[in-house]
């Protein structure tokens, strides 16, 4: 038979023509589609259909292009609201009048149409629209397929063509809503991506974060010089590496980007002392100055503290601390009921245990007979290294950053140990910002979490600062689109303890405390980048790195680290994540 097809575009008239070509029907494709919205979008499908019919050697007619007709029909019978079928349905009739009237006239056997091919269009009302188009011409005969078992060999084919593909109907409403399809399909697919990735961290568990740790590799001394060690360069979004030097980090500093580091120095937090009743040894790790307590005073302040051995020092005990080369007569007391004696130039007094602490930490009472507190720290007092580095002989002064300054915390910020004043200036001299937060270093980051759910480890609590003048430089950074760098851990909790979630801003904060754990899947709202060194395993610090990168980036980076002998832990070299 000769057979009028009516197509709407060229992809759909892949199948359908090839089907009734097999079948023995001499073809003519009828592109009448005064529905298509606009002029551009008209012309655009009917070159695509064109090209392609000129290359199967079938014969294309153009029927007249009048979208106002179109309008004033679909305006009759609909009104926007209505059942969306209901426009589909006239607009079907409309195209296929025009296609059976040219049918007659041009002495065809039958009309079918191409429609039914898509599956977002109403096949049954494609079949009765046509029928009824076709019976006042008692000479044609009606042939419908549901074409739709053919669309993905119909869509395949058109891609491989490299042929335009529409992505909606034709008319103004079907654009508007496969646009809003679109936009809801593309919610769903992100909504259960996003909920595929919170069950599976929440399946993570702590030994996700563990690794083995060659006791070879951790650093036993500081690197010869600070900014000479290397440094592990990430992208945080795919994990590619790059092995560099840490004053190579000028590189891949931005004009207008902000470094952002905890200035805090390590407190002399390390007393050996002997306790009083027995003259046994004893050890006291200061971790944070406990101002509700009572009020501190020139010579007395209430701590909470580490101390050894745990299980004898209880409350009531109390703990000398002496210096061999002191020679002070401030040490000496006339009291004939103190406790001090002329070689003890401050005493540990056990108050009470800390509640829901670990084992061993105690409030204890700091008390000396010399001027200060502050004088007594530094005699007696030692900088108290990790538990993983030996019988350090060094200058303890490498365990401090170049620009630390108020001592409080009981571990260094030791990302910041790399930096330079020379490697600051050059920064600086690049346009490369330099702001410091303050936030007092506890013994948590020593600390590997014991629970294998993570969600059940407890984070001490440390107070932070975060000065308005950081704050500001924060802000104009974002403004101009450029980066905020935090140097360390400690930095990024602070800046992100800082951060207002219901003013959707950062804000200035004055010794306030946090205990923010950051586990994969945290939003981070102040960082776009981090300096940090390699961490213990099953440590929170390895997993807020996996927070800000992926849990799967970190351990590849860490393999690598590992198999290229970086030296790791505290004076160990430096990760540069971007």
């Amino acid at each position: 038979m000769k057979v009028l097809l009516h197509a709407c575009c060229g992809p759909c008239s892949i199948e359908p023509a090839r089907l009734l070509l097999e079948q023995g029907h001499d073809i003519t494709i009828a592109y009448l589609n005064s529905n298509i919205d606009d002029s551009h979008e008209y012309k655009k499908r009917l070159d695509t259909l064109l090209a392609w019919a000129e290359n199967e050697g079938i014969e294309v007619v153009e029927g007249i292009y009048d979208p106002k007709q179109w309008n004033t029909v679909i305006a009759q019978h609909w009104h926007e609201g209505d059942d969306r079928a209901l426009r589909c349905q006239t607009c079907y009739r409309f195209r296929f009048n025009e296609l059976a009237h040219m049918a007659a006239e041009g002495g065809y056997d039958a009309i079918g149409t191409t429609l039914s091919v898509s599956p977002y269009q109403y096949t049954q009302l494609i079949e009765e629209m046509l029928n009824q188009a076709a019976a006042p011409y008692p000479e044609l005969t009606v042939l419908f397929t549901d074409y739709r078992p053919y669309y993905p060999a119909a869509t395949q084919k058109s891609r491989e063509l490299e042929m335009y593909r529409q992505n909606f109907c034709g008319c103004h409403w079907s654009n508007v809503e496969a646009a809003e399809e679109r936009a809801e399909r593309a919610r769903q697919r992100k909504q259960k991506k996003a909920e595929e990735k919170q069950a599976k961290l929440r399946s993570l568990t702590t030994s996700d974060f563990d690794y083995d740790l060659p006791q070879e590799l951790i650093a036993q001394t500081p690197h010869p010089t600070r900014d000479g060690c290397k440094m592990l360069v990430m992208k945080r979004e795919n994990g590619s590496l790059q092995d560099r030097i840490f004053r190579d980090i000028y590189d891949y500093l931005k004009p207008g980007d902000l470094l952002v580091a905890n200035e805090t120095r390590v407190i002399p937090a390390r007393l050996l002392g002997n306790k009083h009743e027995t003259g046994g040894a004893a050890e006291v790790l200061l971790l944070r100055e406990r101002f509700d307590i009572e009020e501190k005073t020139s010579t007395s302040a209430v701590w909470e503290a580490l101390v050894k051995p745990g299980r004898r020092l209880k409350p009531g005990a109390i703990i000398d601390f002496t210096c061999e080369q002191n020679d002070s007569p401030s040490a000496s007391s006339n009291d004939p009921s103190s406790t001090f004696d002329s070689t003890v130039i401050m005493q540990a007094e056990v108050l009470d245990w800390i509640e829901d602490a670990q084992k061993g930490e105690r409030l204890v009472r700091l008390t000396t007979p010399l001027d200060s507190l502050d004088e007594a720290l530094h005699q007696i007092g030692h900088t108290p290294l990790p538990p993983y580095i030996k019988n350090y002989q060094g200058d303890e002064e490498l365990y401090q950053t170049v620009f630390s300054r108020e001592e409080k915390s009981a571990a260094a910020p030791t990302a910041g140990l790399h930096f330079t004043p020379e490697l600051i200036e050059r920064l600086k001299e690049k346009g490369v910002g330099f702001e410091t937060v303050h936030l007092e270093v506890g013994l948590d980051t020593f600390r590997v979490v014991e629970t294998e759910d993570p969600h059940e480890h407890h984070m001490h609590t440390e107070y932070y600062s975060v000065p308005q003048k950081t704050v500001d430089a924060i802000k104009r950074t974002k403004e101009n689109g450029c980066r905020v760098i935090a140097v360390g851990t400690t930095s990024v909790r602070s800046l992100e303890s800082a951060w207002d979630h219901e003013a959707n801003e950062l804000v200035a904060r004055e010794r306030q405390t946090t205990n923010l754990f950051i586990f994969p899947g945290y939003t981070f709202n102040v960082v776009d980048a981090l300096i940090t060194n390699f961490h213990v395993p099953r440590s929170t610090l390895m997993m807020l790195v996996s927070a800000f990168s992926s849990r799967d980036n970190i351990m590849k980076a860490y393999r690598h680290a590992i198999k290229r002998k970086y030296r790791l832990l505290s004076f160990g070299d430096a990760m540069f994540i971007y």
